[in-house]
């Protein structure tokens, strides 16, 4: 065979494979798994720096999440104010704030301003999209 030729198949080759590990990436980053059973309670929209309802629920122990939902770091934004963490589901954000409960943002802009409705405490949606 010439030399070219199999420099050119290795290449392909290799070329195949980066590109599969970037849309393994890209999928695992971008593209989430529906909610499984009945979705977590909703976000409390923000109404010019106040809650837009007063549906405050109380944590109970006993159905507290896991820890090995939270991923990532907090990070807050420039007023001071966290961002919600990611989470593994579609349109599911982990609560910056202790105990981090998994609240539902349907129909909510990322980058939009929302209430913990357990802690009673604003964080932001973050500017990151999700695909089901």
């Amino acid at each position: 065979m010439n030399k070219n030729i199999i420099i050119s198949v290795l290449a392909l080759m290799g070329a195949s494979a980066l590109s599969s590990c970037l849309f393994t990436q890209a999928a695992q980053t971008f593209m989430r798994d529906p909610y499984p059973g009945q979705r977590p309670p909703m976000v409390i929209r923000d109404n010019n720096g106040r809650p837009a309802s007063q549906k405050w629920l109380r944590t109970d122990s006993d159905m507290l999440p896991p820890s090995s939902h939270i991923r990532g770091r907090i990070t807050t934004a420039p007023d001071g104010i966290p961002y919600g963490l990611t989470s593994e589901f579609s349109n599911v954000v982990v609560s910056p704030y202790a105990p981090y409960h998994q609240l539902d943002y349907t129909g909510i802009a990322p980058g939009s301003k929302v209430w913990d409705p357990y802690t009673r405490k604003p964080f932001y949606i973050k500017r990151s999209y999700t695909f089901n």
